[in-house]
């Protein structure tokens, strides 16, 4: 976004006039409403990947979805992807927030073992709260297109990336104020009332992997509070998986119980988040998560950790589950809720073999299962009603590869992992022929004479093709 911090403060002070004391417009917008030259209004149509918070989960109601900055930063200015959101929220002052952001395709394909880096209280943004992430401390927002700071993280197999964001220690170091809290977690912000980011404490992110034109990200602004007024307990809570993300589109709700599937060798990020009977988040709260359940026949190869357990949340530990217990929890983490009554943690499975490939994601598991982890997460002290979760493994099937190669006046075809599967070969001037593998590598040779020759291995729609000259 190349553009000094005047013309922005001067952008967001006119949006002021329209949102002070009515919220946010939810008008639509057009590109001539930009105040600023727009070079090419189509730049930022057609993103290449979507960055959604999927933990905690923003509302309308717990948060303030700024819909104005929506359309102004990507219909009439055309800085942002098309698609990008704006989430304001509130969170205490001294607690700590994990942000954790799903990464897919615009087709909403998983992006897995990808980089994303989290821009910190972003360039132009007044950020001015000095919080840590993943360890590193974020410097106020700089009045140009740079950021505080710039951390990176990579996406586990289901595309998922957790940033550890650390309250500040106080308000004042880059000039803010630690405000009351508010009336409403959906009511204007200090800085948007008064104009004036020294009136607030607060830090703006967003997730980036190919760039701010091409991602339709989440922008997320955490505005902290006076919190010296809350009572942190809880005595009966629930316990619900914001991470990843399962339904009946990808999973097997059960008793008590939800499955899935993963394939052996895979890290996931898993977050549960703990209510109230008011609804309310059960926010620093003891919490254990407990791995590989006792009696319950768990045995994949599980290592495990909470996500930022080092010092300042800078790395994540892990410790191995005991798979010789069986009367007893393999593994056991202690940790403590977040903002939002969220714990996170790491699952990672070092397996080599598992199940056989499931025929969808919603096939019923195996009874008993082949290789499967089971979990559950629950407060120390209090009751905690939810479901446990098993993640089942299964070995992924070996991709289908055919090559073709000549030596002399001889060409050899190699297909391999692909037993039992039926493949059509021509090559010229000699008759077109089916092969089926019974092994795991099959090699089929043909002499042939001088000449120019093709060669032509189909099976499933798709064709090899190759052209070669015998001398």
């Amino acid at each position: 976004m190349n553009l000094t911090s005047k013309k922005l403060g001067a952008l967001v002070a006119t949006a002021l006039l329209s949102i002070v004391g009515i919220g946010a417009i939810s008008a639509p917008a057009h590109a001539a409403d930009c105040p600023y030259p727009v070079t090419d209004p189509t730049s930022n149509d057609n993103p290449k990947d979507t960055i959604r918070l999927i933990s905690p989960v923003l509302t309308d109601d717990n948060s303030i979805h700024r819909l104005d900055f929506e359309g102004q930063f990507t219909l009439d200015c055309d800085w942002f992807g098309v698609g990008m959101q704006f989430h304001q929220v509130y969170v205490p002052f001294g607690l700590r927030t994990n942000l954790t952001f799903h990464a897919a395709t615009t087709a909403g394909v998983p992006i897995a073992n990808t980089v994303v880096t989290l821009r910190a209280n972003k360039g132009y943004s007044n950020s001015n709260a000095a919080v840590r992430v993943n360890g590193t401390k974020a410097r106020p927002a700089p009045s140009n297109a740079s950021d505080g700071a710039s951390i990176r993280g990579t996406t586990d197999i289901n595309g998922n990336v957790t940033f550890v964001v650390d309250s500040p220690a106080d308000c004042t170091s880059y000039g803010g104020t630690l405000p009351a809290a508010p009336s409403h977690f959906d009511s204007d912000t200090p800085n948007d009332i008064n104009a004036d980011p020294s009136t607030d404490c607060y830090s703006q992110f967003l997730p980036s992997i190919t760039g701010e034109k091409t991602d339709a990200a989440d922008f997320v602004e955490l505005h902290f509070f006076d919190s010296s007024a809350l009572t942190y307990n809880a005595t009966d809570v629930s316990l619900a998986l914001l991470a990843p993300t399962l339904d009946d589109t990808n999973s097997i709700a059960g008793a008590g119980v939800v499955q899935a599937y993963a394939p052996v060798g895979s890290k996931q990020i898993i977050a549960f988040q703990a209510t109230k009977g008011d609804g309310s988040y059960a926010r620093n709260q003891a919490v254990s998560v407990r791995v590989n359940l006792a009696n319950s026949g768990a045995n994949a190869k599980i290592s495990a950790g909470i996500v930022g357990n080092a010092s300042l949340g800078s790395v994540t530990t892990l410790s191995n589950a005991d798979n010789t217990k069986t009367t007893q929890d393999q593994l056991v983490l202690s940790g403590t809720t977040d903002a939002f009554g969220v714990v996170t943690f790491t699952l990672d499975n070092s397996d080599t073999t598992g199940g056989p490939v499931p025929a969808t994601k919603t096939t019923p598991v195996p009874n008993p299962g082949v290789k499967f982890a089971k979990v559950f997460a629950e407060l120390t002290g209090a009751t905690t009603a939810g479901n446990s979760v098993e993640f089942h493994y299964y070995k992924p099937s070996l991709p289908i590869t055919v090559s073709a190669t000549a030596a002399g006046k001889k060409i050899s075809v190699t297909i391999k992992n692909a037993i039992g599967k039926s493949f059509q070969v021509t090559v010229t001037g000699l008759k077109k022929v089916t092969v089926k593998p019974t092994k795991a590598t099959q090699v089929y040779t043909y002499t042939v004479t001088k000449g120019s020759k093709t060669v032509t291995v189909s099976a499933d729609g798709r064709t090899l093709t190759k052209k070669f000259t015998i001398k």
